[in-house]
Parts: structure tokens; sequence; C-alpha cells
């Protein structure tokens, strides 16, 4: 390039010049080799020569590990590409960019950080395995002992959490290395909780004594510990945990804390209801919210308190405040059985038999509700229904929607429950990323119309421009041939020029002219004759002459060489268009392979897509039909749930009617003795217009059910 600087400025702009010249070399260089970009900095000599027989002492020594646990610098620019994109929660494109990074060499003093990002990502999208990998690879030599079985934790809560109890207990046995004893409460309690889920209750209750009561723990983590030792079998202590809960955590100061207070005065409550200890079950069911999430089996527990106590009537304040909340609580479903029991032991058959009658009839209509909803639940659309997200205007990389509870819907008040559960959830995001890479592909599909048709018009305008580049090649061809021929000519001139020293081979214009003067006036010189008459003519001739050839013996070195660098680079020039003529005739077969060859791999692209997007459908269908068999089996247990209600509800009826009966029984004989006393004493007495007594059972029960 050709610089020269006039001012400082020009300087600058030089100097940036070159620099950006560098660049797009640098740039050049790695995009030609993407798979080794190391070695593309080689071409520099930046990396050394890249010769096997280099000495070892010039390689660098090994770095070594540092903790990944610990606070730590942003060293690679690549990393901090990749905690960009994960504190903007653009956790796909944050993969991306960890294994592009890698790909190309980009992660050095971070290589060890930016695999725990992958890892734990893995792990957020459900590729335990696969985080799990990097974990065992990493936690071992880049970790502290704390840090590394902090991490194993999380993974095998994780695991537990999707089920896999068998896999989480494996990794808390075998690759936590603190000691049983002096492992955190909450680690022991998810060991016990796997070992309860895989049904070794011996095995979990063998762990129950390590667990420390510690009041500095959580109090999510206390209640689990009353939790799992209730499943275990041992009331006494945890019903001594619930009440350590219950007198340390007299201020909540959330949500969570206050519904598991609730929860543990509910646990605690039927703990003293079951052991008849009715007095403490009372205080203690007081305690529950009035309006929680575990308010309506509180109020429950609370009249089964009173009635227990004998207080039949005190048990209907709850029972009936109870009645007037969701019919799709289990919790009320009971309740309507149970006032119309209070009715029947405190003597008031009618009303007893009038509660039996609605809760019936209650059961069966919520029955068929839930039948309408099941078929509701089958319907393709159900998600969308449910949960209606808008996916065309988020981006490919965006996180995709939260789910929000449809307050509308007719299923929401039966599935809240399943809703609200992590199974849900996380069925719930995997059909959502199905759903967008599903969409994604969808994209593509579309666009490979456009693909061909940029292919075609480039084949198009190749049969366009053939004509024009056949006749430039002719043009060239023959300019070449020409050229070539006079380039002969002028090295052999030359060669001739050299071989007899002709100096006036290489003259120039106004040597030439001052030769053919010279040579005009020595003919007249001649012409004239008497050569002595003319001797001073002669000499001056002569001194010029020798002049002229003193000048032109002093430039032929010069000019000869001049004469062979240009023909060189003639030569050079030639070379250069037969190789160009020759890269202008193949550029059409060339360039109709590149598109064939473009054709053939979009074709396989498309293959591929289509075959992914057709496997995407499939697993997209699969895990709509998996929420969907999960919410109708739901579902089902209610209807099972509510056809027991009715059962009970059923039976109730018929025993009042059977005691309506035994009355109707004993009044009519009764009666019968009173008329027999009185036809023996006065004689036949006249027929009355009032009803006739029941015949059958059937008359007294329609007696019964008859509405005056």
């Amino acid at each position: 390039m050709n610089c020269k600087p006039d001012s400082l400025i020009d300087k600058s702009r030089c100097r940036c010049t070159r620099h950006s010249v560098l660049c797009l070399l640098l740039v050049a260089a790695c995009w030609l080799l993407p798979a080794q970009p190391a070695r593309a900095l080689d071409l520099f000599g930046w990396w050394g020569s890249g010769d096997a027989d280099a000495p070892a002492a010039s390689a660098p020594p090994p770095r070594q590990p540092q903790p990944i646990d610990q606070p730590h610098a942003v060293a690679d620019l690549a990393y901090g590409d990749v905690l960009f994109e994960y504190y903007q929660q653009h956790y796909f494109s944050a993969i991306t960019q960890v294994m592009v990074a890698r790909e190309r060499g980009l992660l050095d003093a971070n290589n060890e950080h930016a695999q725990l990002v992958l890892g734990a990502l893995y792990v957020s999208y459900g590729l335990l395995d696969q985080g799990e990998a990097i974990f065992r690879e990493l936690l071992a030599d880049y970790s502290s002992a704390a840090g590394a079985d902090e991490a194993w934790y999380q993974l095998a809560r994780i695991h537990y959490q999707r089920g896999h109890a068998a896999h989480a207990l494996e990794i808390l046995e075998s690759r936590i290395q603190q000691p049983r004893e002096a492992r955190p409460a909450e680690y022991l309690l998810l060991q016990i909780l796997c070992q309860v889920r895989l049904g070794n209750v011996d095995q979990a209750q063998a762990l129950t004594p390590y667990l420390k009561l510690d009041p500095a723990e959580s109090l999510l983590v206390r209640f689990n510990m009353g939790t799992a030792l209730t499943q275990l079998g041992q009331p006494r202590r945890a019903a001594d945990i619930f009440s350590d809960i219950l007198a340390e955590y007299q201020n909540p100061q959330n949500e969570v804390d206050k519904t598991l207070l609730d929860r543990s005065a509910l646990a605690l409550g039927i703990h003293y209801l079951r052991n008849d200890q009715l007095q403490l079950a009372r205080q203690t069911l007081e305690q529950i919210r009035l309006y929680g999430p575990v308010a309506n089996r509180g109020l429950l527990a609370l009249g089964w308190t009173h009635f227990r106590s004998q207080r039949q009537q005190d048990a209907l304040t709850p029972w009936l405040e109870l009645n007037e909340r969701s019919l799709t609580d289990p919790a009320v479903q009971e309740s309507l059985l149970n006032v119309p029991y209070v009715f029947e032991q405190l003597g008031a058959l009618q009303d007893a038999l009038d509660g039996y009658q609605s809760a019936y009839q209650i059961f069966l209509n919520q029955r068929r509700r839930l039948e309408s909803v099941k078929q509701d639940i089958k319907r393709p659309d159900w998600i969308e229904r449910i949960s209606p997200v808008d996916l065309s205007g988020q981006g490919v990389m965006d996180a995709p929607p939260p789910f929000e509870l449809p307050a509308t819907d007719p299923s929401s008040e039966h599935l809240y429950r399943y809703f609200a559960s992590n199974e849900f959830q996380r069925l719930y995001q995997d059909y959502r990323e199905l759903q967008r890479l599903y969409m994604v592909l969808t994209h593509w599909e579309r666009q490979f119309p456009s693909f061909y048709e940029m292919i075609n018009t480039h084949v198009t305008r190749l049969d366009e421009l053939a004509p024009q580049s056949e006749q430039a090649v002719d043009q060239a061809r023959s300019f070449y041939a020409y050229s070539r021929v006079k380039l002969d000519e002028f090295e052999s001139r030359l060669s001739e020029i050299v071989a007899n020293d002709d100096l006036m081979g290489l003259a120039n214009a106004e040597q030439i002219n001052q030769k053919a003067r010279l040579d005009a006036l020595e003919a007249r010189l001649q012409a004239l004759g008497d050569r002595d008459q003319y001797w001073e003519e002669w000499e001056k001739l002569e001194l010029l002459q020798g002049l002229l050839m003193w000048d032109l013996n002093a430039t032929a070195v010069d000019k000869r060489w001049e004469a062979s660098k240009q023909q060189t680079t003639l030569n050079n020039l030639l070379l250069e268009m037969e190789t160009r003529i020759r890269a202008l005739s193949a550029a059409r077969e060339n360039g109709l392979n590149r598109f064939y060859g473009f054709e053939t791999r979009i074709q396989n692209l498309r293959e591929k897509l289509t075959a992914l997007k057709s496997d995407t459908g499939r697993q997209l269908r699969q895990q709509r039909a998996r929420m969907q068999a999960t919410a109708s089996a739901i579902v089902d247990n209610q209807q099972q749930q509510l056809d027991g209600m009715r059962a009970k509800a059923l039976l109730s009826i018929a025993r009042l009617q059977d005691r309506g009966y035994m009355q109707e029984r004993e009044r009519q004989q009764a009666q019968e003795q009173g008329l027999n006393l009185e036809l023996d004493s006065n004689g036949p007495a006249p027929a009355t217009g009032g009803q006739p007594p029941a015949q059958t059972l059937q008359e007294v029960i329609q007696r019964i059910f008859t509405e005056d």
C-alpha cells in the first residue's frame, strides 16, 4: 500500500489504515481456519513456527487448577460474552457461546468457569446426565470440598424432584465427602426422603439419629424434617419439631413462612386429635388462618375436635363455614356429609334427611361437571386455552413465558394443585420449549423456497453472462497470442543485441536522432572529398561520434538490465493473463458446480429439518398427552371420591329411611292396638277420611320424601 504521510493527520490516517489491514488479515486468517483458530495466528509467527522438532522448553508450563467456587476475574473476552448472555437470561444463547468459544479455543483462564456455567445450564434444561458429566470432571480438581458437596447436593435435589430418587441417593452416598455425622440437616433429610420414596423405611429410620435439630436451620428444613419423621412412623419426634416451630416463629415475614406455620399447626393438631388430646388439638387448630392453603382441612379437623368432645353443636360452626366454600375441595365434600350427621345425632331427622339429599345432589352435579372438564382436557387445544401465549413476537433465544393460572377456566378449581406442582411446571416448560423449537423449524422450512430461488437466480445469471464471457475469453486469447509473438520477437532482438554488443540496439529516440544527423554529416563530408581540406570538420564529426558512442556505452548495461526486467514483467503478466483466461473459462462450470453443491446441501438440510420437525411434533404431542393424561387421572380420582361420597350419602339416606320405617311401623302397631281396644268397648268405628296407614316400605319412603 502506498501511504506517504505529509502531515500529522496523514500519519495518523496511515497508521489507522495499516492497523485496519492487519485486522482484516487476522479476520481472514481466522475465518479460513475455523476448526483450529489458534493456527490462524501461525501465519504471522505469533505462535512460533509450529515445528514438531521445536524444543520442549518453549512450551508454557501447565496451568495450576484454580478454584471455581471462589470470586474470580473475567480474563477471557469469550467468558464475558457468556456471562452477558447468562445474566440477560438468554440461556440458550449462553450455551451456544460456551460451545463456540470452546471449539475455537477462546477460553484459557476462565475455561473451567465457563464449563461450570455450561453444566448448570444443562441441568436447568433437564439435561442432567450432561450436566453431571461436567460436574464429575470439574468438582474433583477445581473446587473446594464444601463447594463440591453443595453442588452435588443441589444436583441430587433436582434428581429427586424429577422422580429419580435412586440416582439422587447414589449421588448423596458416593459423592458427598463430608462425614455423615457432620453433614447439614438438609443433606440427611434429602437422603431420608430418597429412602422413603424407594420404600426403604428401615434404612431411612437408621438415618434419623443423625438428624440434629438446629434452631439456626431454616423453617422449611425443619418443617421437612418433621414431615419425614411423620412418614417414618415417629409422630412424637415430629410433633416436637412442629411444636417448636409454632413456638419460635410467632411473626412470619412472608407468605411462605405463614403457609409453613399453618401446615405445622395442622400436622400437630391432627396428631393431638388422633391421640385424643382434644383440648390441645382445638387450641392448635385455631392458630390456622381462616383463609389459607390449608384452612379447609383445618376447619374440618377443628369440627371433629368439637364433635369428639361431645360438643356437636359447636362442630356445626366450622363445618357450616366450610360448606360455603369451593365444592372441589375434599374437605368441603366431607363437611357436606358431616353437617347432616350432626343433625342426625341431635335428633333433627328431617334436617338430616334434607342435608343428605342435598349432599347427594351436589355430588351428582359435581361429578357431571367433572365429566365435562375431563372432556375439555382431552381436546388438542387444552393447553392453549388454559394458558394462551403468543410466541410469534418472541425472540428465538428468549425464555419461555411462565404459566399463569387460568382463573376463569372451569378446570382451574379442580386442577389448581396440579397446576402449582413441580411436575406440571416442568412439563409445561418443556412443552413451551418444544413448541418454540417447532415454531423455529417451521420458520426455516418456509425459507427453503427462497434458497432455491436464490440458486436459480444465480444459475440464470450465469447463463446470461455466458456469451459475454466467451466473447471476452476469445478476445483475451487473441490478444495473448499476439502479445506472446511480440514478446518472443523482443526476446530474440534483445538476445541479438547482447550477443553482438549492439550499442544502438537500445538507444533512445534522442540518441537515434543524433546518430542519424551525424551519419548525414559524414555523408556530406565524404561527398565533398579532399579530407585534408576539411580536416577540421572531420575532427569535430569524429569528436561528436565519439561522444555519442561513449554515451551509448555508458548507459548500455542499465538499458539491457531494464529491458530484461521488462521482458520478465511482460512474461509474468502474460502468465497471469493465461491463468485468468483459464479461470474465466472455468468460472461458469465452477459456479454451476458450486450452486449445485449448495442445492444438494440445502436438500440434505431440508430432509434433516423435516425429520427434526416431525420428531419435535411427535414429542410435542407426547408432552401434551402426558399432561392431559395426568390431569384426566386427577379428575378420575376426584370422580371416584365423589362416587364414594354419593355412596355414603345414599347409605345415610337409607339409614334414615330404615329408621323412619321402624318408627312408622311402631306407630301403626300402637294405633292398631288402640283401635282394637276401642272396638272391644264400643263396637266398630265409623270410617274416617284420614290417610290410610302405609302397607309397604315403598309407601313409607314415598311419604318421607313427599314435600307438604
